[in-house]
């Protein structure tokens, strides 16, 4: 009867070198597996805060009028320089029914009866809603610190009077937005004041002859976090930010 040989301590010793050399590999694939996916879902949040941006603006923008329409910086929130830029133009399209209103003389021309404007600002709670607190920057005069900025709809009537049989009631631009461009507290959801997109580091605008260009930044928050001191430090072209630019052309 043969008797059964045991493992040796050289081949026990080589065993548990091979079994953890399996288990570091495992542990450092799925520590690479891990990030990868911590860097696109923080990328596909930074994604789909811009597309609640574009939603948004495109379909004013796109009814606006071409000729009354200002852009210029939104007051700085943070102490740094503007938070982005504002832009207000005028309306002709019922916010309740989406129809444009027409002038009665029968020209069909738009009857343009309210100011919409739109600000970028963060909200006066903003280290108790992001649980941090930003220091404004100023980078040509524009603050790439803050990535929690809001993205506000605004909607102003400067001449009350509804008209549609007399264009002098029509309304102009806004003269002052002074008083207007606000810091709200929390997030506002209303038919004047809603806030259309959150978490957002800029918003840009500018115009190229009749073509309307809107540049968004917004930030891959939580891989920005773990690598530089957010909200003190400048994310204007970092490996976090996501950036998306659309052009719009004014109908009328």
């Amino acid at each position: 009867m043969s008797r059964r040989r045991g493992f040796s301590l050289i081949e026990l010793m080589a065993a548990m070198a091979i079994g953890g050399l399996i288990l570091v590999m495992t542990g450092v694939a799925l520590n690479d597996v891990s990030k990868i996916f911590r860097n696109t879902s923080g990328r596909d949040e930074a994604l789909r805060d811009l597309m609640k941006a574009r939603r948004a603006l495109e379909p004013d923008l796109r009814q606006a009028s071409s000729g009354q329409l200002a852009i210029f910086p939104a007051p700085p929130s943070r102490g740094g320089g503007a938070d982005g830029d504002a832009i207000d133009t005028l309306s002709a399209v019922n916010a309740t029914t989406g129809q444009q209103a027409a002038q009665s003389d029968g020209s069909g021309n738009p009857y343009f009866f309210q100011n919409v404007i739109y600000y970028v600002t963060t909200p006066t709670n903003h280290d108790s809603l992001f649980s941090t607190s930003c220091v404004g920057g100023n980078v040509g005069g524009y603050d790439y610190n803050c990535p929690h900025k809001i993205l506000v709809r605004l909607v102003a009537d400067q001449n009350p009077a509804f008209d549609p049989s007399d264009s002098s009631t029509q309304d102009g631009l806004m003269p002052s937005l002074a008083s207007l461009l606000v810091k709200p507290t929390g997030f506002p959801k209303s038919a004047t004041m809603n806030t259309v997109a959150i978490n957002l580091l800029t918003f840009r605008a500018r115009r190229q002859n009749s073509e309307l260009i809107i540049d968004l930044q917004a930030v891959s928050i939580p891989d920005a976090q773990r690598k530089v001191a957010l909200g003190a430090t400048s994310m204007l072209n970092s490996p976090f930010t996501v950036a998306h630019q659309f052009s719009v052309y004014p109908r009328n």
